[in-house]
């Protein structure tokens, strides 16, 4: 009988320890590198940002393997669409931030082939309260497909029956 109700107080203890996470934690993912189909020419990255306990703003983004990194938004002006710089974007404590096409985004110039060849280009995100997170962003070509990779040996049943 007491071994039952250790197993019991056991288990709720683990329920109700569960039940008191730590909140929000501030990450970033979904996170996309779009190649420019123009050597020379800006390619486009774009995620989304968790907010954490506390309002932060994104500072700055770097990656080793790119020539130069910039946080840009798409705004009207005159009813022309605009790009204009950013240097910082808030982050509301436990809410979302997106980098999509039309508002916020990355514009990245010269990706290195070694990033291109990985299918990957690993990206540290600067927060104002020094918290840094590195993420490795996939790479795709315009229209949506993936990066080519040398594992292109690599096929499954699906892709031997079409």
């Amino acid at each position: 009988m007491t071994k039952h109700l250790s197993i019991i107080f056991a288990s709720l203890a683990v329920i109700f320890l569960s039940a008191c996470g730590q909140g929000d934690v501030l990450r970033v993912d979904e996170v996309v590198v779009n190649l420019s189909p123009v050597d020379g020419n800006p390619s486009s990255g774009y995620m989304t940002i968790h907010g954490g306990p506390d309002d932060v703003s994104l500072v700055s983004v770097i990656a080793d393997d790119v020539m130069r990194m910039e946080m840009h938004e798409t705004v009207e002006k005159d009813g022309m669409a605009q790009m204009q710089t950013l240097t910082e974007v808030a982050v509301p404590a436990g809410e979302k931030v997106k980098f999509e096409p039309g508002g916020k985004h990355l514009m990245i110039w010269g990706v290195g082939s070694g990033s291109i060849q990985r299918g990957t280009l690993r990206m540290i995100f600067i927060f104002s309260n020094d918290d840094r997170i590195q993420v490795d962003g996939v790479i795709r070509q315009v229209g949506g497909a993936a990066a080519e990779t040398a594992d292109e040996d690599d096929t499954t049943d699906e892709d031997s029956a079409s």
